[in-house]
């Protein structure tokens, strides 16, 4: 067996478990990331639209409760 590997055993090499290029890898991860930090900053976007309703509904009803109190 030689120590040195031929074209034969190099070709063999290069083609065992071809994956992804380390160029594709990193624009997915990138995309993944920016995918993730988006939906995160959508959620807390929704939430802070949420709590802000409530904070304007909730005076007008306890206006209302205190006007029907008073009649």
């Amino acid at each position: 067996m030689p120590l040195r590997p031929n074209k034969k055993a190099e070709v063999r090499k290069n083609s065992y478990k071809v994956g992804v290029d380390a160029d594709e890898g990193r624009r997915r991860r990138e995309d993944n990331v920016l995918m993730i930090r988006k939906n995160r900053r959508e959620k807390s976007l929704q939430k802070k639209r949420r709590e802000g309703l409530q904070a304007q509904q909730m005076p007008a009803k306890l206006y209302s409760s205190a006007v029907e109190k008073m009649v």
